[in-house]
């Protein structure tokens, strides 16, 4: 057993139902469930929580169907631990009123016990606070209950614990507890736990002990299909337990669901990730799985399709296995096979250079969306490393406190979720901390070499040692030369190219910009665009950090989609398009200016519904303001004439607030009416009182957000806006209409 635990958890449906388990398995669930017919869930709001099993030792007795995918997850689980026995409930509240005055309950509950007892003792300690349980226990004949919250005495045979347990003394008390004979029964607090501290996961110390014992219990809770239903006790899915599944894969014929086959991978990722490749079960997945002569290698040219079941699962297979053994046996010179498809070979001949890199460092954030926590920001190299190279990266003693990282690529996003793959689709990149003089990377699919820079750092400039990478195709403006780009830069042999000003990143294939004859001009064009969206959101031109668009061979999410610190984009005919300043500055290039403008929203203060509106102000802004070309420049808002067409289109039908959230471009026509009318000036008059509120300012409710951008673009327009809100059902409040009833009422002439 590893130190570090990977769990897998997929949320996906599954319905088949296999019997196969373990004649000791079948054992612990026929003493349990002896006599219990059903077992109720806990009633609203006390979720119950599950338990991974990690390899085979665990027995399932009892699972809930997760509400949304009908998945089922362990509740109820029984395992091993040397001489002594654990049983993980998935609630404290199967030890308290009311639940525990159900007959079935109170059934479980003793024989949990029996289960549980050995000959040496019968003395049951109840580690936890519950006044309801100790009086069920002083019920049972032959046990003496001990509520006893400090020590384990040598009579304890048995411990019900319902509390979580941070002290390692204790906890190893407890292990060597159970490790000598002892038994111990878990009701999970971890409801109360998220409840009382107003958190969505915690680290439980508790698992240190249950992975010994092949669990893992997750301290997230889970939303039953009906909560007002009963555990599954009979029929439990095959795919729960690493045994059975087995033994469904050993039917003739046998493939799962399209709705399956996720699950079915996560429950053996659960179980390569946490044992050794040595073990009976890892040779035997490894010969159902691994023994193809060629790997299944996604690509635009071959995609993978969901659909195709049986080559999709043993693709993610063959991977968890090629993971297990690189876990095992690290393997520096290993290359992916996946990688010359995708980010990209570098020839062997290529040269490997020794470089002395040098990072201005800049701190401190512009108002925009961040990161939450410390972050690390992205500092390129211009250097790339080869998938199977080792590159060693030196740094001066007084950098080895400041926690830098080095990161091989910048290809991050998983792709489980996709119908199909074009491209391998896990996290392709590898992090190195830089804790020591010199540090040994390498990775499997190779990458541009980026240096990793926590927001806490006291440096201003970083100077790197890189021994051992590959020259890739790198451009800043103001700084790379000409006459050095076109003659030797662009033919780089790195397969990713960076094209950077002060302001934004573009990261690109290098096939891409061979030909490019001046970046100079290109990303002059894009810092007009990133000095548009500066003015409109006010803030400072001269950014603290550049934003950072990075072309996918697959996106993750959507066309294109932004976070806090990148935006990815296909590698596509936008792709084309963003590359080429004539063409940008003939007809743009809605989706880039479209993302940049996600990062100068205002998330906190803009109500429900405007995350796909206000975004195109700055969309916008961008054409009327750079490109000169207007307001009208998409299919969904092609001319001024059908704007207002589809206004009072919309107007004669039933207008509500719930079809102006649901359709963007039918809310972004209300903006539209004010900026023909009075011009962007109001908008960048509320963008800068947006600005200058503090964050503990901003208005709570929904209520409160509309009426704050109501009484704030009535201010900025001299206007009473009542009516035009009205018109249009976006509710605001009395006292909202009241603090602009001084101005004369306004409504566009369509409106009338």
């Amino acid at each position: 057993m590893t130190s570090k635990t990977f769990i897998s958890v997929i949320f996906t449906g599954f319905l088949l139902f296999i019997h196969h388990s373990l004649p000791a398995q079948q054992t612990d669930a026929r003493r349990l469930l002896n006599n219990v017919p059903l077992v109720m869930l806990p009633a609203a709001p006390d979720d119950a929580s599950f338990t991974i099993p990690l390899n085979e030792k665990p027995t399932v007795i009892a699972t809930a169907p997760e509400k949304e995918t009908k998945q089922h997850f362990p509740v109820i689980i029984s395992s091993r631990l040397d001489k002594g026995r654990i049983l993980i409930i998935g609630s404290d509240q199967y030890f308290k009123k009311p639940l525990l005055k159900d007959k079935h309950i109170q059934q479980l509950l003793r024989n949990s016990i029996t289960w549980a007892a050995n000959s040496n003792s019968k003395t049951i300690k109840v580690w936890g606070s519950n006044s309801d349980l100790p009086s069920f226990l002083h019920l049972l004949k032959g046990y003496k209950n001990i509520a006893d919250t400090v020590s384990i005495n040598p009579s304890t045979g048995i411990i019900i614990l319902t509390q979580e347990i941070t002290d390692t003394v204790k906890r190893n008390n407890l292990e060597a507890f159970v490790r000598k004979g002892g038994a111990l029964i878990f009701g999970s607090p971890v409801n109360s736990i998220l409840n009382q501290q107003k958190i969505n996961y915690f680290d439980m110390g508790l698992n240190q002990l249950f992975i010994k014992a092949g669990m893992f219990h997750v301290t997230s809770t889970l939303k039953p299909e009906d909560k007002k239903g009963t555990l599954t006790t009979s029929s439990i899915p095959a795919y729960v337990n690493i045994s059975s599944l087995l033994a469904a894969f050993k039917t003739p014929g046998f493939i799962p669901a399209a709705a399956e086959a996720d699950s079915y991978g996560s429950t053996i990722a659960n179980y390569l990730f946490n044992n050794p490749d040595t073990t009976a079960i890892s040779n035997e997945i490894r010969a159902m799985f691994g023994n193809r002569q060629e790997p299944i290698i996604p690509s635009p040219a071959h995609p993978l399709w969901k659909e195709d079941i049986k080559n999709r699962f043993t693709y993610h297979v063959q991977n968890y296995l090629e993971m297990q053994r690189q876990q095992r046996h690290t393997d520096t010179g290993y290359i992916h096979p996946a990688s010359r498809i995708f980010p990209g070979e570098v020839s062997k001949t290529a040269q490997r250079v020794n470089e002395q890199v040098v990072i201005p460092i800049k701190k401190g954030t512009q108002g925009l969306l961040e990161p939450d926590g410390v972050f690390y920001r992205w500092h390129s190299t211009g250097l790339y490393v080869a998938a199977g190279d080792t590159v060693t990266i030196t740094i001066s003693p007084g950098c080895i406190p400041q926690q830098l990282k080095a990161q091989i690529g910048v290809h991050e996003d998983n792709l489980n979720h996709m119908d199909y793959y074009v491209r391998h689709y896990d996290n392709l990149t590898k992090t190195f901390e830089l804790d020591k003089p010199t540090t040994t990377i390498f990775s499997p699919f190779g990458g541009l070499l980026m240096i990793k820079v926590p927001d806490t750092t006291s440096l201003t400039t970083i100077n790197v040692q890189v021994n051992g990478a590959v020259k890739s195709p790198y451009f800043k403006s103001g700084v790379t030369s000409m006459a050095d780009w076109k003659n030797t830069i662009r033919n780089y042999p790195g397969p990713w190219a960076e094209l950077a000003t002060d302001k934004i990143i573009l990261t690109v294939p290098s096939y891409r910009i061979r030909q490019l004859d001046d970046p100079e001009k290109l990303m002059k064009f894009w810092d007009e665009v990133m000095d548009a969206d500066a003015r409109l959101a006010d803030i400072a031109p001269d950014r603290v950090h550049p934003e950072r668009i990075i072309i996918d061979q697959q996106v993750a999410f959507g066309y294109m989609y932004t976070a806090p610190y990148k935006i990815v984009a296909p590698d596509d005919e936008s792709c084309t398009l963003m590359l080429d300043e004539a063409q940008l500055r003939s007809k743009g290039s809605w989706g880039h200016f479209h993302e940049l403008g996600h990062r100068h929203q205002f998330w906190g203060i803009d109500f429900n519904g405007l995350g796909e509106v206000t975004v195109n102000l700055y969309t916008m802004y961008v054409y009327d303001q750079v490109l000169h070309k207007g307001l009208y420049n998409h299919e969904n808002i092609s001319s001024r004439q059908a704007v207002i067409d589809e206004v009072k289109h919309y107007m004669k039908g039933q207008p509500g607030f719930d079809k102006f959230c649901e359709d963007p471009f039918l809310a972004l026509k209300m903006y539209i009416e004010i900026i023909e009318q009075f011009g962007w000036q109001p908008i960048a008059e509320v963008f800068k009182k947006y600005r200058s509120l503090p964050a503990s300012q901003y208005p709570v409710s929904e209520a409160d957000k509309r009426d704050y951008w109501f009484t704030c673009i009535s201010a900025a327009t001299q206007k009473d806006l009542s009516l035009f809100f009205e018109k249009w059902q976006v509710p605001v409040t009395e006292n909202a209409k009241k603090a602009v009833s001084n101005y004369p009422s306004w409504l566009p002439e369509e409106l009338r």
